[in-house]
């Protein structure tokens, strides 16, 4: 028990005396102790923080996606549906095309069109002019035109002509 005791007394007689060799009192070693303590507390929230809302690799491997398609589409997707929930309204988008004649210049896509456009008047247009809003005459051919819409090619014919009256077919 006199053992307990002088141990006792020595931890109150380090209490009052604090660190002496340091220079620091009693008194003021919690805020000692208390500056020491928040800027390492914010360290350690900082760097959790940081660790835990950086970006992460994906957990499989990128896949290399190449560009164009390699497998030949045999059906155009039918994306009017879709279009409708977007706002688009049938006709306003020139998806009424005919072609009614056409001037081809040479093999190379040049020369005029005359195209009727969603039931409007027909209107004469040169290879790579927009014929309606986002419609642009590609090509003219002999006998058929070339639309592109947005990247999308599409063919258009001129149609069939009836053979006039009193001429006959020789086989």
């Amino acid at each position: 028990m006199e053992r307990f005791s002088r141990v006792l007394r020595r931890i109150a007689s380090h209490r009052v005396r604090a660190w002496p060799r340091f220079g620091v009192s009693a008194s003021s070693l919690p805020r000692l102790v208390t500056v020491l303590l928040v800027p390492t507390l914010a360290a350690a929230v900082t760097s959790f923080a940081l660790t835990f809302t950086a970006r992460r690799t994906p957990p499989e491997p990128v896949q290399v996606v190449t560009l164009g398609n390699p497998a030949a589409r045999t059906q155009a997707a039918d994306i009017a549906p879709i279009a409708y929930l977007f706002g688009a309204r049938p006709g306003a988008d020139g998806s009424n095309i005919r072609l009614l004649g056409v001037i081809a210049q040479g093999a190379r896509g040049l020369g005029i069109a005359l195209v009727a456009v969603d039931g409007r008047p027909a209107q004469a247009a040169r290879a790579g002019e927009e014929i309606a809003a986002g419609v642009t005459l590609a090509e003219v051919r002999a006998d058929r035109v070339l639309v592109s819409r947005s990247g999308a090619t599409q063919e258009i014919r001129l149609p069939a002509r009836p053979v006039p009256e009193g001429i006959v077919k020789i086989r």
